[in-house]
């Protein structure tokens, strides 16, 4: 799907998680820890990143045009949001390290710190140097989604709007440099191992956090939105796509189970429980993933059953995650939130 030509509020033509939701193969490869780190960089991480860096791109490219219009702008804002939910489904690597999500994705955004911003630059044009001493309430993807949808469009708005941009594009680009540069990285087997298990909790955390924040109304928000993207429509989508990123470290992405469907994907969890000769787990984990991604496709922030049904079918999964991780794989989890607290 292009999602640059979608309309901004539909999800109907998001892709259906029926036919992609892992292989129910008895045995795989075994793969080292260090080759579970590579499969995952090279598979998922830096080609989601490179996306995201080429949104960013677009956007901050089409704010650079005079006299563009927001409707031109909220195709290509939905586009970078969604490429940013699935890198940041699972938060490891230079997305913690910088805090990225506190640049990149502050949410709720501050409506009263944007008026001041926008008036301060009506009156002396600020400059991409002084853009990094704006508060984080005030930028990122949510401060640009309040902005195309709730604000009009007219030259002082239009250079802001191209400063914020322009800060999410430098600091996607830096996360793609930190990615690849990660793949580089020579590491032992047992740093690998270790750095796995990191990834294991973030990822389960990850599921955590879908669940309890962003599958809930806000009332910290209520100034721009209950729920997260809100303002755009985009919630439920952006709720998909972060399955998405979850879908990738669990059973591999759709793309890479399409190019092999009878043969578990390099690097995702799925591949090492069967490449351990644990192949009951992993139909566990197929027949658990498989609920969640359908139920989590269904839910819509307007229907709180669809919701509920999606919460709970992602709390079975995230513990079944946790006990795996004790009984089976001997991973001593932990999480760190997405913005580094």
């Amino acid at each position: 799907m292009d999602i640059a030509r979608a309309a901004p509020k539909s999800v109907a033509n998001q892709p259906s998680f029926d036919s992609f939701a892992g292989t129910s193969a008895s045995t795989g490869p075994f793969l080292s820890a260090r080759q579970r780190v590579l499969a995952l960089l090279q598979g998922h991480y830096i080609p989601v990143a490179e996306a995201l860096q080429q949104s960013a791109t677009a956007l901050y490219q089409s704010l650079a045009q005079p006299a563009t219009q927001w409707q031109a702008q909220q195709p290509l804002w939905v586009q970078a949001m969604l490429h940013w939910e699935r890198l940041a489904a699972v938060a490891v690597g230079p997305l913690l390290e910088r805090r990225a999500a506190r640049s990149i994705d502050f949410w709720p955004t501050r409506p009263a710190q944007i008026q001041r911003q926008l008036d301060a630059n009506a009156a002396s044009p600020l400059t991409p140097e002084q853009i990094e001493s704006v508060g984080s309430a005030a930028r990122g993807l949510p401060a640009l989604e309040w902005m195309f949808w709730r604000m009009p469009a007219n030259p002082s708005h239009q250079h802001y709007a191209r400063l914020l941009a322009q800060h999410v594009l430098n600091e996607c680009t830096v996360l793609l440099d930190g990615y690849r540069a990660l793949a580089t990285v020579p590491r032992s087997e047992e740093e690998a191992a270790a750095l796995y298990g990191e990834w294991y909790g973030q990822a389960v955390g990850g599921l955590d956090q879908l669940r309890i924040k962003k599958m809930v109304p806000d009332t910290r928000g209520k100034e721009v939105s209950l729920w997260v993207r809100g303002v755009s429509g985009q919630t439920a989508a952006a709720w998909q796509a972060q399955l998405q990123g979850l879908q990738a470290f669990l059973v591999g992405s759709a793309a890479a189970q399409a190019a092999r469907p009878d043969w578990p994907v390099a690097g995702s969890l799925q591949g090492l429980l069967l490449g351990n000769d644990t192949p009951q787990p992993s139909r566990q984990l197929h027949r658990l993933t498989l609920a969640a991604l359908r139920s989590g496709a269904r839910a819509r922030p307007d229907n709180a059953a669809s919701v509920r049904t999606a919460q709970l079918s992602l709390t079975q999964l995230s513990q079944f995650l946790s006990g795996l991780a004790d009984t089976v794989l001997h991973i001593s989890m932990g999480f760190t939130d997405a913005d580094g607290d």
